[in-house]
């Protein structure tokens, strides 16, 4: 399966906000966090918010990329990939983060960049890994009354 980028429009976005995951993946759900519900509906139309389309222009995931630096003088991106809840596990993994890593490098032209993961996630993990990040940090986070534990990720990237 290929994978390309578009702007994410509104009926992307109302379609996003529905999806929802089985077991452990729950914790990914978009409709259960007024935050993450906010989030994504205030970047459709951005022009670092892109729906994930297949071959065929079907919505099969999103992305988001954002700024984490500390200062204002310089700019670190992250990004935030999520794929379509019936893809997951399939084995779409890496191709599907390639395309997004890639597209957007060319969209943005970052020669580096960050990821952060649920600790438990360890198929993103793998995935993540596979594709030359690295783990350069840790850290906890407190969603809905529980505390998570993320890896931060990176890859530095040889030419622009």
């Amino acid at each position: 399966m290929k994978f390309s980028l578009k702007v994410r429009t509104e009926e992307d976005t109302k379609k996003i906000l529905n999806w929802c995951y089985e077991g452990i993946y729950s914790f990914y759900d978009n409709n259960i966090q007024q935050e993450k519900i906010d989030n994504i509906i205030s970047l459709t139309g951005s022009d670092r918010a892109f729906s994930v389309v297949n071959e065929e222009g079907e919505l099969v995931g999103n992305c988001e990329f954002y700024d984490v630096s500390d200062n204002e003088e310089e700019e670190i991106l992250a990004v935030g990939i999520q794929m379509e809840p019936s893809l997951t596990g399939r084995g779409y993994g890496t191709e599907f983060s390639m395309a997004i890593i890639e597209e957007g490098r060319e969209r943005l032209k970052y020669d580096y960049l960050e990821l952060s993961v649920a600790d438990f996630n360890t198929r993103a993990r793998k995935v993540y890994e596979k594709i030359g990040f690295k783990k350069i940090d840790e850290i906890y986070n407190e969603i809905r009354g529980n505390k998570y534990k993320f890896i931060i990720m990176a890859k530095k990237f040889k030419d622009n």
